[in-house]
């Protein structure tokens, strides 16, 4: 036991890196356009910047050799050294630059100066850096001249002589000074687009695959919907998958036949599932929809009820296109339950699925749905359908769907691939498990189906790391989200 808890740490250890490592790459993907946009506007406000601001510097150098009268080749390269040292304090002294001024009769040397002893040599090399080409040149000239006058009560009686005189300066440098500043923007564009990616990474954390759902979440995992495209259509109509009647879906209805058979035999002789996702988006109408119609062509008797009062999608995914009286008519006593269920027929004949389409509004739902009305409806629905299926408002955002836990035999958990944040997942499942309610398990929509045994709880769900007081945990696996059109 003692060998196993290391093992478990190392292992989130490892999931940590990886899967902080996988988010990353999986923002970046998403970002990029924003890291190269701001690249390129860092850069550009760089180039603008320099160009307005710049100030022209022109360099005027000269190579030249230092001897010292009566001295050998030794006594020569020391000279040039100890001339390359103490020029600047002969500069701060304020020496040379009174010769120099009064060699070219100004009031001051409006250039700086230095000396570079080349080493190994007695070879010094004299800069001159300022704004007028022409006077910068002067000065250097005049350093020449004066240089050693000034320095013979230090290093002694020398003679300097000119190896290499590079002339009047005529590139003030700008293109380098360009340069460098744009790339000095673009890096400071890039550090802060990665930043930005960064920081998604942390918080826009999701689940895009079912390997990622196993090891973010403590729950069974009923299967993975397959991204499903529609053809594009002229008219501006939403086009919502329905198996009922769009039968040429065959990963689709393979997928949702696995996810049936698993949902039949965790509900056993119980008759009510209720469907919902922690946001809204997440396609969850879309499931519950084409849930109940697998349901339907199995043989079944379906009863399904639009419970998304605010959002009611039900009747859309079927094509009902009629006035239906709804749920909160036939609690609040105003529509009759017979009234209220709309029977699916394809091709006239009857499909075995009954459907409860969202219309009207309440202004207590949440108090109705938890109610006495609500419990003794569903056990009419219980008596008269073999499995009813409930599509609720998302259980992370809205306290409709929480009101009728208490009351259903089964919950099937919607996550759809890369959208939810995690926290959300999170606090969805939690408010579940808090109640001692029925978890059927989850489904991924849009994502990468793969093979799995049901019911496993893979070995790293761990007790309270990360995820609160259930323990889930996880990072992303590899997973690619589809832009399709996945309806609620």
């Amino acid at each position: 036991m003692s060998e196993t808890a290391p093992n478990n740490e190392q292992e989130l250890d490892m999931l940590d890196i990886k899967g902080f490592l996988l988010d990353f790459f999986h923002s970046f993907k998403r970002l990029w356009w924003l890291v190269l946009a701001l690249i390129i506007a860092a850069s550009l406000f760089s180039y603008f910047r320099v160009n307005r601001n710049y100030s022209p510097s022109y360099v005027a150098e000269a190579t030249v050799s230092v001897e010292l009268v009566n001295g050998g080749s030794y006594a020569n390269r020391n000279t040039a050294e100890q001339m390359g040292l103490i020029l600047p304090y002969i500069l701060n002294s304020g020496m040379l630059s009174d010769v120099i001024a009064a060699d070219l009769g100004i009031k001051s040397v409006p250039c700086s100066i230095s000396a570079t002893c080349i080493k190994g040599t007695n070879l010094l090399t004299l800069t001159v850096s300022g704004r007028d080409p022409q006077l910068t040149y002067r000065v250097l000239q005049s350093v020449i001249k004066n240089y050693s006058e000034v320095t013979q009560y230090v290093v002694g009686q020398t003679e300097i002589t000119v190896i290499d005189d590079r002339g009047i300066p005529n590139d003030p440098g700008k293109t380098a000074v360009v340069r460098g500043s744009v790339l000095k923007g673009a890096m400071i564009g890039a550090a802060i687009g990665l930043a930005i990616v960064v920081l998604r990474s942390f918080l826009l954390r999701t689940i895009r695959s079912e390997e990622d759902l196993r090891a973010f979440i403590n729950a069974p995992v009923l299967g993975t919907l397959p991204v499903c495209r529609k053809k594009e259509r002229r008219s501006s109509q939403r086009q919502d998958i329905n198996i009922l009647f769009d039968s040429n879906r065959d990963e689709y209805i393979e997928a949702m036949r696995l996810i049936r058979t698993r949902v039949e035999r965790d509900l056993g002789l119980n008759k009510v599932l209720m469907v919902t996702s922690s946001v809204a988006g997440e396609g969850k109408s879309t499931v519950a929809a084409n849930l109940a119609a697998s349901l339907a062509l199995k043989g079944l008797k379906v009863i399904l009820i639009d419970c998304d009062l605010r959002n009611p999608s039900v009747g859309r995914m079927f094509n009902l296109t009629g006035s239906y009286p709804g749920l909160a008519a036939v609690l609040e006593g105003r529509a009759e339950l017979d009234d209220a269920l709309v029977e699916v027929v394809k091709e006239g004949k009857p499909t075995g699925l009954e459907l409860m389409p969202g219309s009207g509004t309440a202004t207590r739902m949440a108090e109705m749905l938890s109610g006495e009305a609500m419990s003794e409806l569903l056990d009419r629905l219980r008596e008269r359908a073999d499995i009813v299926v409930l599509d609720t408002p998302p259980s992370a955002v809205l306290v409709d769907a929480m009101m009728l836990i208490k009351q259903v035999d089964g919950i099937a958990y919607i996550v759809m691939s890369d959208f939810a944040r995690r926290r959300f997942i999170i606090k969805g499942i939690e408010e579940i498990v808090e109640t001692g309610a029925p978890l059927t398990g989850c489904i991924l929509n849009g994502g990468r189906t793969s093979s799995s045994k049901y019911g496993y709880y893979g070995h790293y769900g761990h007790y309270g790391r990360y995820g609160g007081k259930y323990g889930y945990y996880g990072y992303g696996s590899s997973g690619k989200k589809d832009k399709a059109r996945s309806a609620e």
